[in-house]
């Protein structure tokens, strides 16, 4: 599992170094996509074949599904770990989410996020106030 938060900084080739603790995890090869509330997400191989075949299950005839797919999988990208751990983030995911210099790697479970740490900061304090009534909302903790 995925788990902790850690602060790191892109390097000046938009390389970031991917902590051990979730390397380890993740496998050789990442892929790394567009996801919500502005952050990138970072999922394994096996990961990103389930979220492939979870969203691809939707009728193509659906004009919701069509802008699922095509935003999610036209702003992904394959990429391998170099030798000293790091990944090379595209420019347009960075752009995509905001990102540059500092930034929070999350680990959620299945999988990573990357934030703009400012822009996570925001994020945050926005809705900290909201976890008691979303776990309420979403039938309560266990």
């Amino acid at each position: 599992m995925l788990l902790g938060t850690f602060e790191h900084n892109l390097d000046e080739k938009s390389r970031l170094t991917i902590p051990s603790k979730l390397r380890n995890q993740l496998g050789d090869t990442i892929y790394i996509s567009k996801g919500f509330e502005g952050c990138l997400e970072v999922r394994s191989q096996n990961e990103f074949e389930i979220w492939y075949k979870e969203i691809s299950q939707h009728s193509s005839t659906n004009s919701n599904a069509r802008l699922l797919a095509r935003q999610i999988f036209s702003n992904s990208s394959e990429i391998d770990f170099d030798s000293a751990g790091r990944i090379k983030i595209p420019t347009n995911l960075l752009s995509l989410g905001d990102i540059k210099k500092s930034v929070l790697i999350l680990g959620i479970g299945d999988k990573i996020e990357i934030w703009d740490i400012e822009k996570y900061r925001d994020y945050s304090n926005q809705h900290l106030t909201d976890l008691e009534s979303v776990a309420n909302e979403l039938g309560g903790a266990k």
